[in-house]
């Protein structure tokens, strides 16, 4: 982050060094003399805007909860397969440009029931309240609208939409701190992202293959294998 950005309030200042800290230190890899520092302010500056550390991370998740709720927008009259591949390219390039948010939520995976549940706390109730209620219901809303679209068409088998979620929302998480966090420490190349997409394309597609389609590309994998 630069040294001050012209009209943007210290409050937002604060959250911005947050964000680049996670990424770069985890989520608990920093103190708020980390973030002051390159703010040019003291650390009871910060308290003027928050009320401790957790109040900081609290605010840094409905920043990502607001984001991951506008995710999965689809035109309306855009062929199913076309547009879950849209909105899984879009899904893909929010996680990999707000690395911050990617620790934030497997960190809330780790914290069982009474632990400090950033993101939970942010959304205002467990992940699963969210499916129904909540600032994510009308994301899960547009997603199992599409499914159910592709389903009809026929381009998909139908499948429940929170076991699809589970699915790419899981793999993708993995895919960019295992075997290492590289893509979590800087910015992603524009081939990066798009190898990132294509991959997980390959995983959504595959889930939601008709089963005849599913077992025809399962033979010619095996046949590749096979062939000498």
């Amino acid at each position: 982050m630069k040294r001050r950005r012209a009209g943007v309030p210290t409050r937002e200042r604060i959250l911005d060094e947050v964000e680049r800290l996670i990424a770069s230190k985890g989520v608990y890899g920093f103190k708020l003399r980390d973030v002051a520092k390159p703010l040019h302010v003291q650390v009871p500056a910060i308290y003027k805007h928050y009320a401790s550390r957790d109040d900081v991370l609290v605010e840094v998740s409905r920043r990502f909860i607001g984001l991951l709720a506008v995710q999965f927008q689809f035109a309306p009259a855009r062929e199913p397969r076309r547009a879950l591949r849209s909105g899984l390219n879009r899904f893909v390039e929010f996680k990999m440009l707000h690395p911050a948010y990617v620790r934030l939520a497997l960190i809330d995976f780790a914290t069982p029931e009474g632990g400090m549940e950033y993101v939970k706390r942010a959304a205002g109730g467990s992940f699963e309240d969210n499916f129904s209620n909540g600032p994510l219901a009308a994301m899960h809303v547009r997603l199992r609208t599409v499914l159910r679209a592709g389903a009809r068409s026929r381009c998909f088998r139908r499948v429940d939409a929170m076991d699809f979620y589970r699915v790419v929302k899981s793999a993708l998480l993995i895919r960019l701190v295992f075997p290492n966090d590289e893509l979590l420490l800087r910015r992603g190349t524009t081939a990066e992202i798009r190898s990132v997409q294509r991959w997980l394309w390959q995983i959504a597609s595959g889930y939601l293959a008709p089963r005849t389609q599913a077992s025809a590309l399962m033979k010619r994998r095996h046949a590749r294998r096979e062939s000498p």
